[in-house]
């Protein structure tokens, strides 16, 4: 067994790292064997995982029964993915609990196949939750591992930039422009239109800025039996970037169920504040930071699920997050401001 492995590796009768994705790229038994001799491993079955838009995931089962994890990166150019790898390792080196890809007998990370990078992951024991068992308790861990990324990755360097800032968004809505839409789903769109209006200017980089997660949702992350939390997952819209941004979208992804929680956004800030300070810079961009998250986040559901097939990923809806930007037009900068406060 690679040593390396045999470090890293924990076995779990529960769900596999990472965030599960699509199946877009076939894998035979053949070639995931052949790709598990690099590392000095025997695999021995190979089960694809249809779930997901993004990339294409296998888990594999070795000779001695453990398992380990196969993502084909779908969209990400193999030097994206080194950078990713790169973070990864940074931030677990910087007590980040996350897993990060194994390293070969020839010390190398990213492989090739079918023509697109591939990488092998080890398990990390735990499972998700629904957002039923989202409680306080779990909120405070979530906001102190999104703060140990922020305070890791300052003054981190290679950090992409934000590929999905309002400029990118405006893009996508103007691309929907002459595709064929119903009109509830036209209305929509012009109505995020309207919603970007004063939001395409980014405001400038400060020096508040630091390494992002991008996209801490309930399903990139595990959890104990116990409720602890396991580790964070899934970097790939990791870049340099506002941390208010980064709070906002996890505001948005783990406290609302069918409105906003205030209890669930003061304990995710009071879990924040355990491992880094909430300075006035990040409170005052949070309102105008969240309705860019909940924006985002509609926006890139429309294209990734509205103009696909059903049933080719697991469909997402976008109107999730428009009642999103609901909530938080209701309830105002002052009202979310007061909640962040404490």
């Amino acid at each position: 067994m690679n040593p390396f492995f045999n470090r890293l590796l924990v076995a779990s009768r529960h769900i596999v790292y990472p965030a599960l994705m699509a199946l877009l790229t076939p894998m035979s038994l053949e070639e995931a064997q052949s790709l598990g001799r690099r590392y000095g491993l025997e695999v021995d079955a190979l089960d694809p995982i249809q779930h997901g838009s993004v990339n294409s995931n296998f888990s594999a089962t070795l000779t001695d029964g453990t398992r380990i994890f196969l993502r084909v990166y779908e969209e990400s150019p193999a030097a994206a993915v080194e950078l990713q790898n790169r973070l990864l390792t940074h931030l677990e080196a910087h007590g980040v609990e996350t897993p990060v890809p194994l390293t070969d007998r020839d010390g190398v990370q990213v492989h090739d196949h079918a023509g697109k990078p591939v990488c092998v992951f080890p398990f990390r024991e735990g499972g998700w939750i629904c957002q039923k068992r989202v409680d306080e308790a779990r909120m405070e861990q979530v906001g102190e591992i999104l703060a140990a990324i922020h305070k890791a990755g300052e003054g981190y360097e290679g950090a992409p930039p934000n590929r999905f800032g309002a400029v990118q968004m405006r893009q996508r809505l103007d691309g929907l422009r002459t595709a064929e839409l119903d009109d509830a789903l036209r209305a929509d769109t012009t109505r995020l239109e309207r919603a970007l209006e004063g939001l395409e200017d980014e405001p400038p980089m400060s020096a508040e800025w630091t390494v992002v997660h991008g996209d801490l949702f309930r399903d990139n992350v595990l959890w104990h039996d116990d409720g602890r939390l396991s580790a964070a997952l899934d970097f790939e819209s990791a870049s340099l970037g506002d941390p208010a941004f980064d709070l906002s979208v996890t505001l948005l992804a783990w406290c609302f169920g069918d409105t906003l929680e205030e209890r669930l956004v003061r304990a995710l800030v009071r879990g924040y504040r355990r491992n880094r300070a909430l300075s006035e810079t990040l409170l005052r961009g949070c309102y105008r930071q969240a309705r860019m998250a909940a924006i985002r986040f509609a926006v890139t559901r429309i294209t990734d699920y509205e103009l696909r097939p059903r049933g080719v990923v697991a469909y997402k809806d976008y109107r999730r997050f428009l009642a999103r930007l609901d909530a938080l037009e209701s309830l105002g900068p002052d009202g979310l401001r007061a909640w962040l406060e404490g």
